[in-house]
């Protein structure tokens, strides 16, 4: 009886238990007999199934988790520390810019010590310096070239001043001066001119100009006549002028010059001056060496002839 009550429990829990067919390539009636009890899913299986859940759960958790909302108190004090940094920059900036200011302009770091004066002709270096003495001191940044042409002065002697800073202290001011190209009798003295008219100064003798005499006095200076003889006094170069006493011109078509060894140049028009002045240098320094020419006519450049 015991044995019967064992096996119907045991063929009932057979009966419970889920089966599977063993070995089999076709759909046929389930034998008892091949039957074998199903296996529990491994750790291995249990790990794979947990680790697919695993983000869905979440995602789903998130989903439902509801959002808070950043305290208006977090988001003003996030807001202040941000100015407050852009604050802190600026105010950098600003203390820096303040000193570079300071440095360049007002520093004594960059004073003017020495100032050197060139293109000195006209005017005499000594005194030009001294009239910029009340530059020393100055920061170099500070100096314009309209204050430094103040101090100078003689705008009528100069075309123009240039100024060059040379840190840490050298100051260097360059006069353009303008350049006498004959002198006019002005009463007892003598005039220096320029090829403008523009008087530069006075001398005593018309050689210790060293420049030709135009002869009319300074009535001349502005004239149609005296604009015709500086035009080809200012093409002859240095030492050719140097040579010449006296030009004078009749009409615009008729300008003469006459030379320190009293020997005279038919000039012509002033049209092609620079090419005459090559021609009566060539002239000079070939047929004229011995004194025997008493004129040269350059008034046809390109077939010059002599006397």
């Amino acid at each position: 009886m015991g044995s019967h009550r064992s096996g119907s429990q045991q063929t009932g829990q057979d009966a419970q238990r889920p089966r599977i067919r063993v070995n089999s390539d076709r759909v046929a009636p389930l034998d008892k007999n091949q039957m074998v009890e199903a296996q529990p899913p491994s750790k291995f299986s249990q790990w794979r199934e947990q680790t697919k859940r695993a983000p869905k759960k979440k995602q789903e958790q998130n989903e439902a988790a509801p959002v808070t909302p950043i305290k208006s108190g977090r988001r003003r004090a996030f807001t202040g520390s941000r100015w407050k940094k852009w604050g802190v920059a600026l105010a950098t900036l600003a203390v820096l810019a303040l000193l570079f200011i300071g440095v360049v302009f007002y520093s004594p770091l960059l004073a003017t010590r020495t100032i050197t004066v060139e293109g000195a002709s006209l005017l005499q270096k000594s005194a030009v310096e001294d009239r910029l003495s009340p530059l020393e001191g100055r920061p170099l940044t500070r100096i314009t070239d309209q204050e430094v042409a103040d101090l100078v002065g003689e705008p009528n002697k100069l075309r123009g001043i240039s100024v060059e800073a040379r840190p840490p202290h050298d100051l260097v001011v360059t006069l353009q001066e303008r350049i006498p190209v004959a002198v006019v009798k002005n009463g007892s003295s003598y005039e220096l001119v320029d090829a403008e008219g523009q008087q530069l100064g006075s001398v005593d003798s018309v050689e210790s100009a060293g420049l030709p005499l135009v002869d009319g006095g300074t009535g001349i200076l502005g004239s149609q006549e005296f604009n015709t003889i500086s035009a080809v006094l200012e093409a002859l170069p240095a030492d050719l002028l140097s040579q010449v006493k006296e030009a004078k011109a009749d009409s615009a078509s008729t300008i003469a010059l006459t030379m320190q060894d009293d020997t005279r140049v038919v000039w012509g028009t002033a049209e092609d001056s620079e090419l005459k002045a090559k021609v009566l240098a060539q002239l000079r320094s070939s047929v004229g060496k011995d004194g025997a020419v008493s004129t040269y006519d350059v008034s046809s450049p390109m077939v010059p002839t002599t006397k």
